[in-house]
């Protein structure tokens, strides 16, 4: 990832709603109601993206808090992070 991308911030789109239950978050699009399940790592993922974290703070805290490797927490986040821009679920924090 290169630096700008690393430092990136993304905020929850202002069409997505969510539900938290347990260690899951679930995301809804309001207006396609479809349903994101994110899984105990990808709703802390969506806790720090939610609180403002870049995503290198992201990855930090990621790597203090799960067993495993910088190469494996940086494709989990920027894979999830792929797929909640696509889905509108998230947009860059300009």
């Amino acid at each position: 990832m290169d630096g700008e991308a690393a430092r990136a911030r993304f905020r929850p789109g202002s069409d997505t709603a969510v539900e938290h239950l347990g260690d899951e978050v679930v995301l809804i699009h309001l207006k396609t109601d479809r349903l994101f399940v994110l899984n105990r790592t990808g709703a802390r993922i969506w806790e720090l993206l939610s609180g403002g974290h870049a995503v290198t703070e992201i990855e930090r805290r990621l790597l203090e808090e799960f067993d495993a490797t910088r190469d494996e927490v940086a494709a989990d986040v920027g894979s999830l992070l792929e797929s909640l821009q696509s889905e509108q679920l998230i947009s860059h924090d300009d």
